[in-house]
């Protein structure tokens, strides 16, 4: 079996895209899984070149991964508070903190909004929206009979009127079947 290359933690150090000696001391402090044997007074970190470079390669790689995972969770933190155009509005090129404190700085805003009582619950609003719609279906439907009361109308007169009424429903009705409405409720 052929022997593992080692070095020294000064010439490991010294390899292009390595982390710096101080760097690589901690490392090996703080994570006890890193492949080297820890030197004492007078005989140096003794480093496995092969095993080391994928322990920071790997590490690199959670790293990236944190920060994909960070990311996504702010991209949905966008998406859960403010809707779908929240994601477009964030620039793209911040770095993921730099994201999460504008989303921060835009929560704290909707509370304080929401505390001093400056925003309507869409339900409510679909409610009242929906109590208008209702009384003014009733007042359109009782629109010709009460026209007739008023002047005097023929037969096909009032025939017509109720058609041009229902027409003037029906495309009420297409017309607010065709609005976009948003999913997120409140």
């Amino acid at each position: 079996m052929a022997e593992r290359l080692t070095m020294t933690l000064e010439e490991f150090a010294a390899i292009e895209g390595i982390p710096g000696r101080d760097v690589l001391r901690r490392i090996i402090r703080d994570n006890p899984d890193f492949p080297a044997t820890p030197g004492t007074n007078g005989v140096a970190y003794q480093i496995d070149v092969a095993a080391a470079v994928e322990w920071l390669k790997a590490r690199d790689e959670r790293r990236r991964a944190d920060e994909e995972g960070r990311a996504a969770a702010a991209r949905q933190l966008a998406l859960d508070m403010l809707g779908s155009d929240a994601v477009a509005d964030i620039n793209q090129s911040a770095s993921p903190s730099e994201r999460k404190a504008l989303l921060e700085e835009e929560f704290y805003a909707i509370k304080v909004a929401e505390k001093r009582g400056e925003l309507i619950r869409k339900a409510s609003v679909e409610a009242a929206i929906a109590d208008v719609l209702a009384i003014d279906a009733k007042r359109r439907i009782e629109f010709v009979s009460r026209l007739s009361k008023v002047i005097s109308l023929t037969r096909e007169q009032i025939t017509e009127a109720e058609r041009l009424s229902e027409m003037d429903r029906q495309q009420l009705a297409a017309a607010l079947q065709s609005l976009p409405l948003g999913e997120v409720d409140g």
